[in-house]
Parts: C-alpha cells; structure tokens; sequence
C-alpha cells in the first residue's frame, strides 16, 4: 500500500511541524500518490493559512489494513 506523508510547518515558526497521512485508496499506486499529493496539499493550506508545506514524500507503507 501506498502512503502519502505530508509535512506542514508554521509560517512564523518553521520548528513547529505536524504531519498529515490523509487516506488514500488502497489500490493507489505510485502514480496515484504523486497526482494527488498537490490537490490534497493545496486544500489544507486553503484551510490552514498559517502553515506551509515543507515536504511531501509517497511511501510503502507496512501498516495492516483495517478490517471493514
């Protein structure tokens, strides 16, 4: 499975991050990640105007799936 990983910091404080794993399906690939990491990055800026995006990577993720 795909993970997109998220990382935003403070615009008046570049020390004060958080990072974000938003849910992507878990059929995504790679190619997926890469063309929703924009629109998914873009969308919480728009909501949290105080922070920036300060890095963004697509991993391999070793969690299990939650049973539905």
């Amino acid at each position: 499975m795909i993970e997109l990983v998220l990382v935003f910091c403070l615009i008046s404080d570049g020390n004060a991050c958080i990072e974000r794993r938003p849910t992507l399906d878990p059929a995504a690939g790679p190619m997926a990640c890469l063309t929703e990491a924009q629109p998914i990055a873009a969308a919480y800026l728009a909501e949290h105007p105080k922070y920036r995006l300060s890095t963004w990577r697509c991993k391999v993720s070793n969690r299990p799936e939650r049973a539905a």
